[in-house]
This record gives structure tokens, sequence and C-alpha cells, in this order.
């Protein structure tokens, strides 16, 4: 459990934004933040802003503009190399089991210095396959309760489970009473039995979250952890603090960190959006095919915009190309 770093990482995220900018500026010879006029309207992450307000901004409130990233072998399959087969957020399913209730995306404005794609998905604990292809969304909602997106953490998740269940509270006592617990309304009854109390004191408050959370992932739960799994795409690598952990993509037992590995790499501020469509959603999307030096080239909020479809995903020849 990272219950034992959860305290340090607020400070931490903002001395890493800070380094990272930094680099980032020196790299584009624009100056420092520190030698920037700080500005209070559109906060970007960029050389003009002040890190710590930009992080207070992406964790405080939600931000309207996300980055999306969906890897797949399309193995020759035409309406998924064109991009046409990627019409929502998450995977949709004939069989409503196997539909995804929520996506992961992180803030376009962490990105607004592009990061190559051999560098991008770590900071999201993904890896992506060299003959895979990439569907990359920027989405900017028109009406943010459509996505209803919330900052990752454990509260925000077990709120939005009930909201996106819609399960009557007094049947939770009826079912674990039954001594048969009903598969389908478990999930909405361990997100209904959190409490979140104010407290005084930061490790003791964080640990009655994490211990509880902790329960999803327990052998007596297998079937909650199973469906998070499905419907929300929470893995073990979940933080619950509001950042992906880099590099986790192969977290497990086999290959495990130390607190000290997952404070480090807790870097990139990620949300949970209800799995709409990509027009609701207000998203560009563009399909890239593998291709020599792909993952040298930037993955450009600008850029999808301009060349992916509005409200769908269009092929584009590399991530610096539409044609």
């Amino acid at each position: 459990m990272p219950i034992h770093f959860a305290r340090a990482i607020a400070v931490f995220s903002v001395f890493t934004v800070v380094a990272s900018i930094d680099a980032a500026a020196q790299a584009s010879g624009s100056p420092s933040p520190a030698q920037s006029p700080k500005q209070s309207i559109d906060l970007k992450v960029n050389a003009d802003h002040d890190p710590a307000e930009v992080t207070d901004h992406l964790r405080e409130s939600v931000p309207a503009d996300f980055l999306r990233i969906v890897h797949r072998d399309c193995k020759g399959d035409k309406s998924c190399e064109s991009g046409s087969a990627i019409t929502t957020l998450a995977r949709t399913d004939s069989d409503p089991q196997k539909t995804a209730l929520r996506a992961f995306a992180t803030a376009t404005d962490f990105y607004q210095h592009p990061l190559p794609l051999k560098e991008f998905p770590l900071y999201s604990g993904l890896v992506i396959g060299d003959n895979e292809t990439i569907f990359a969304m920027r989405c900017r909602p028109a009406h943010p309760e459509a996505v209803d997106a919330v900052l990752a953490t454990w509260p925000n998740l077990f709120r939005a489970i009930e909201r996106d269940v819609h399960a009557d509270p007094a049947r939770c006592a009826v079912d674990a009473a039954s001594g048969t617990p009903d598969p389908d309304l478990q999930p909405f009854c361990f997100a209904h039995g959190y409490a979140d109390p104010a407290g005084g004191t930061v490790p003791i408050t964080l640990a009655a979250t994490f211990d509880y959370a902790e329960q999803a992932f327990d052998a007596k739960h297998e079937q909650i952890a199973a469906w998070l799994k499905t419907k929300y795409g929470v893995f073990p690598a979940f933080s619950g603090l509001g950042f992906s952990v880099k590099d986790s993509y192969y977290l497990d037992a086999d290959h495990p960190m130390t607190a000290e590995q997952m404070l480090a790499k807790s870097v990139s501020p990620e949300y949970v959006l209800r799995n709409v469509s990509l027009k609701e959603a207000g998203c560009s999307c563009i399909a890239v095919a593998p291709y020599a030096g792909r993952g040298d080239d930037p993955i450009d909020p600008e850029f999808i915009s301009k060349a992916g479809g509005a409200g769908e995903c269009k092929a584009a020849k590399t991530l610096t190309s539409a044609e």
C-alpha cells in the first residue's frame, strides 16, 4: 500500500513540476517561471506561469481540456486503422458487462510542451507496442457535466461509482445478509460504505481511506477488483492520489516498487471521465499507425486539434503530418 508516501506527495508534486517546467523552458529557449510575470487567466503548464499555481489549479478544480491515449493492435482491421472504430472514450461492447463506465485522461495544460510518444505514455503508466496503432484524443467538452470529470482520487472514485450505478442503498444491507451477494450490486455497496471524516493529522486521515480502498484488492473482494478493472480501468497500479504512477504498467508481485519509487514517479495528474461518445466529450482524435521514428515524434495537443476529426477519429499519416 502506498499510504506511507501519501503525506509527502502534494509537496513533492510541486517540486517535480518546477523541475520539469524549468527543463522545458531551457529546451525551448523560454524564460523560467521565476523570470516571467505571473498570470491568472487560462493557466498553462509552461514557462509563463508559476508551477505551484498550475498544480493547485489542476487539482483544486477540474480542467476542461483533456488528453487521452488509446493503443490497439489493429491486425489489418481497416476500421481500426482508420480510426472509425473508435467512437467513445473507452470500450463499449454489445455485452453491457464488458462496457466501461469511465475512462482515464490527463490534463492538456500539463503537456503544453509536447513530449515524444516514447515518453508520454510512461507518465500515465502505459506501454505502447511498436506494432500498435495509437489513438490520441484531445477532449474539450462543451458541456462538462456530460463527462462528469473528477480528479482520480479514491474519495472521488467512490462517489462516481455511486452516481454511475444508481442503486438503492437500502438494498446493501439486504444483500449482505443474504449470504450470496449480488456481484452487480457489490461495487455500489462497497463505494457507498466509504466514509471520509475530516481529521487533523494527515497520515491518520489518509490511512483510513487507503485501508478501506485496500480491501478492493484482497482475496475476499475479487469480484469488486474485476469490476473496477472492466468498468473503470482501475488496476493495482492506481494510486488514488490523483497522480498516475510512471512506469507502473508491469507493476505486480513479480515487478514491485518501493514507496520511495512510487513517490518519485507520481508526477502526472489524472482524471476519470464518464465513458461517452467522442462527440459528447468534445474530442478531436487521430489514429496513427506504426511508422519508422514514430516514438520520437511529439504528442502535440495542437496538432491533434487540427488534424483530428470533430467528435470522431481520423487517420493521420504521422504524429506531425495529417497526410
